[in-house]
């Protein structure tokens, strides 16, 4: 049987007459930042802040709404709370324009000196267990805050071994391949993300409505 945050969530997913206006001028924001990024000449950041949206946003969330389907019991996270629009169990419109953003913003933190290291430590790997400690950390806020759910005891407090490895893995894998690809690879890996997306979102959510 479904968890009640579950139960939710299902209730309230692709509900389009939940939708409300601020969503709007969110989504200019996040249209004004890539173009913005566009023109000052950084489109390697661009490409993989797509990539990010596509791979650890949709196809993630959509891995974790699997989860709810095969056991009928929850996801590994769920977003019950009041949203603009509830995409999958665990992701919501605000989330997702989040994440339409946070990858490239990470990646123009990185110090264009590759071997510089903070702390003693390259930062191509302190930037990253950064940014994935800072993830765990504000769902640990929005778990405290009941707007996001945990069900699973090894995927909670004081169990974030995982779910800070869920964070740290990604962001990692991204840094290595801001430096890894040229702009050519980038804008490729990044229309190969998006048709990954669009095909796992056809295939699970609107053929098989699994998700």
């Amino acid at each position: 049987m479904v968890t009640e945050a579950s139960q939710m969530a299902l209730d309230n997913l692709r509900v389009a007459d939940n939708l409300q206006w601020y969503v709007i001028p969110l989504l200019v924001f996040v249209m004004y930042i890539y173009r913005n990024e566009l023109e000052k000449g950084n489109s390697g950041a661009v490409y993989m802040g797509i990539y990010w949206f596509a791979i650890c946003g949709v196809v993630l969330e959509i891995v974790n709404a699997l989860v709810l389907h095969f056991t009928q019991y929850s996801a590994l996270w769920t977003t019950p709370g009041n949203s603009a629009y509830v995409i999958y169990v665990g992701w919501n419109i605000e989330i997702a324009l989040l994440a339409a953003v946070i990858g490239m913003l990470n990646l123009k933190g990185l110090p264009k000196n590759k071997d510089e290291k903070i702390f003693g430590i390259p930062n191509r790997i302190f930037l990253p267990i950064t940014w994935g400690v800072s993830g765990v950390i504000v769902e640990l806020l929005l778990v405290w805050a009941g707007i996001l759910v945990w069900e699973y005891w090894w995927w909670s407090w004081p169990h974030i071994y995982i779910i800070l490895l869920w964070w740290t893995i990604p962001n990692l894998i991204l840094a290595w391949l801001y430096d890894k690809l040229n702009l050519n690879e980038k804008k490729i890996l990044a229309g190969v993300s998006l048709l990954i997306a669009f095909s796992c979102h056809i295939v699970f959510a609107v053929i098989l409505q699994w998700v």
